[in-house]
């Protein structure tokens, strides 16, 4: 494989003399330029949007197991359940930006765009619901909903996201964003208890 300096493309040799095309594929485009099903980077986007929404569904868990938790053990307090919502809240909006930006490249309109990342976080406050009324029966489950969740997130980031930015020429900029988010994440950790 050969690496340029200066975050110039990834680029990966499939055997003597070929190698991946300098653009990105374009899109089959249907009458509002939307992509059409088969195509692979509609495909890409369908299984970035579905690992999204189904990463939502255990945060929405843990947060209402949060709130619907306080006063039943000395750590589980207001300040806590406000704590985690701050923080799952915090890192929704470049989850909504991972499901509209995609979105808008692929053709759709702006409003369709974001009104699609909006739905992809629907399913958090709901499970938020759920989660505070099955206190008792979510409890035992979260570590391992958790877990889903944070392995779709990182299948995602390894499987698609990396290989895209490096592809793409923005490899280094996509490195270091995620060093950015990592210690704003772990700030909020440290700070917020």
């Amino acid at each position: 494989p050969d690496k340029a300096e200066n975050g110039e493309p990834y680029q990966r040799r499939r055997g003597l003399g070929t190698s991946l095309p300098d653009s990105p594929p374009t899109f089959p485009a249907l009458r509002d330029g939307a992509p059409t099903a088969g195509s692979s980077s509609w495909r890409r986007i369908m299984l970035m949007i579905l690992a999204i929404t189904i990463h939502n569904i255990p945060e929405g868990l843990a947060v209402g197991v949060g709130f619907g938790a306080i006063g039943k053990s000395a750590s589980a307090t207001f300040q806590s359940a406000r704590n985690l919502a701050i923080g799952i809240g915090i890192q929704n909006f470049p989850e909504g930006l991972a499901v509209s930006l995609p979105l808008r490249g692929a053709g759709f309109s702006t409003w369709k765009s974001f009104w699609y990342g909006q739905l992809s976080g629907m399913v958090e406050p709901l499970a938020g619901v759920f989660g505070a009324f099955a206190v008792v029966l979510a409890e035992p489950l979260l570590p391992y909903a958790l877990g889903f969740a944070a392995g779709a997130m990182v299948f995602v980031v390894m499987d698609d996201i990396i290989p895209e930015a490096q592809t793409s020429g923005n490899g280094k900029l996509a490195s270091w964003t995620s060093i950015l988010g990592f210690v704003v994440m772990m700030s909020l950790d440290v700070g917020l208890g």
